[in-house]
């Protein structure tokens, strides 16, 4: 359970990023999320996991299955206390915008299970911890570019715009964390105003 939470925290993180994106900002964080929101995407998580072959219209069946066992029903603006959703309609039905949101779930669930990534999440209560933080970073990086190339695959607009810059914003983050972790600097010539040698970004990502 605490390796589908650490994978669910990922995804919701960049489901609240591309909301933003398309000017959403209702999203909390994962640690201001409620329980049912959090049971909601580590299910989705499990979801995934166990059915590698899913598609979006799968993945958006399942959580309208869930939704439906406990007792949501449709509604023009979304209230956990009337259990209300916009988005409790057919998969068909969804907006494009919507959809979008499907696809990227089920990037990050496969890039981060294909690594192994969640093995290197949990139990971090050893004297290795610190390695292995390093390790799921830099998983979590990679998996991320290939969400990113994926997207900028995509026909142009505005929203996809917005949701390439937040992924390149959340690589970044992750390049920044591997640094607290005294990760030595991958770059060891960008701050030399003289240095005219334009090195590879860190594990050899595209961005």
């Amino acid at each position: 359970m605490k390796n589908l939470e650490q994978i669910a925290k990922v995804c919701h993180e960049a489901n609240r990023a591309y909301y933003q994106s398309i000017g959403d900002y209702s999203q909390p964080t994962w640690e201001d999320a409620l329980d049912w929101q959090k049971e909601s995407a580590i299910n989705s998580v499990k979801y995934h996991m166990e059915n590698p072959n899913s598609k979006p219209e799968d993945s958006h069946n399942s959580w309208l299955k869930e939704k439906k066992e406990n007792g949501w029903k449709y509604g023009k603006v979304k209230d956990p206390e009337k259990k209300e959703h916009p988005c409790f309609v057919p998969y068909e039905e969804l907006s494009e915008k919507q959809k979008v949101k499907d696809k990227l779930f089920i990037n990050i669930v496969r890039s981060i299970s294909k690594d192994n990534t969640y093995n290197f999440l949990c139990d971090m209560s050893d004297e290795t911890r610190n390695d292995k933080e390093v390790v799921a970073n830099k998983s979590l990086r990679k998996g991320l570019d290939a969400v990113l190339q994926n997207l900028k695959k995509c026909p142009k607009s505005r929203e996809r715009s917005l949701a390439t810059t937040k992924l390149q914003e959340a690589i970044m983050w992750l390049g920044m964390d591997l640094k607290r972790l005294n990760e030595p600097n991958p770059y060891p010539n960008s701050y030399n105003p003289e240095n005219t040698i334009v090195e590879k970004t860190a594990d050899d990502l595209k961005l």
